[in-house]
């Protein structure tokens, strides 16, 4: 009887031990991201050049993509994409546009892509804001190193079929977003690493109203 007790004590210490590891993991976890959060409310304009790298299995190498983008706190975004194809979205007061080249300008797209990249643009916008833990759509972790990684998985299985989970690298430094890579599945990923960071520079407001 009392080796049977001795066994439930044990069992039930373990099991306290966990929920209180599980707890004291979570708290870490919050801090860390309320942390982010501090140091990136400091951000209020932030622009940099990006690699854009697709990997598929189809593929014997990447497809690349160059360019540039430019963010002015709370709302105001321009993606651009240099090369291989010049392509455009500003987005300003929840309210985005896309322009595509073609015969030598730059040409509004009214097809409704735009309003795609509005939710991706909202998402890149968080992240910059520190909010990494506060969409619905994703579960969020950190993981510290000689980086500091958030890694983003659904929340709802019908958008597992199209993301896995998604990676977030900061600069050690600046705390602000090194890299972020898309994963798909196994054989496809999106790897965007962003250079040259500069953050409370002024940008000119025409940078997120005029596309030429």
């Amino acid at each position: 009887m009392l080796k049977k007790n001795y066994v439930r004590l044990f069992v039930f210490a373990c099991l306290l031990g966990g929920l209180l590891l599980t707890a004291q993991n979570a708290v870490t976890a919050d801090t860390h991201f309320e942390k982010l959060r501090l140091e990136s409310a400091k951000i209020k304009t932030m622009q940099a050049d990006f690699t854009q790298k697709k990997f598929m299995k189809i593929l014997s190498r990447p497809l690349v993509s160059e360019g540039r983008f430019y963010y002015d706190a709370p709302d105001s975004f321009r993606w651009e994409y240099m090369t291989p194809l010049r392509s455009v979205v500003i987005s300003r007061s929840n309210k985005t546009r896309r322009f595509i080249y073609s015969d030598g300008k730059m040409v509004e797209d009214k097809s409704g892509g735009a309003q795609g990249m509005q939710i991706v643009l909202n998402d890149v916008s968080g992240w910059i804001s520190g909010r990494f833990d506060q969409n619905p759509s994703f579960n969020a972790s950190i993981t510290e190193g000689v980086n500091t990684t958030i890694t983003l998985t659904p929340a709802e299985k019908n958008m597992a079929g199209f993301i896995q989970k998604i990676e977030i690298v900061l600069s050690p430094k600046t705390a602000t977003v090194q890299s972020v890579k898309i994963i798909e599945d196994a054989n496809t990923f999106t790897h965007i690493e962003f250079h040259n960071v500069q953050t409370n520079k002024i940008i000119n407001p025409a940078v997120f109203q005029d596309v030429r």
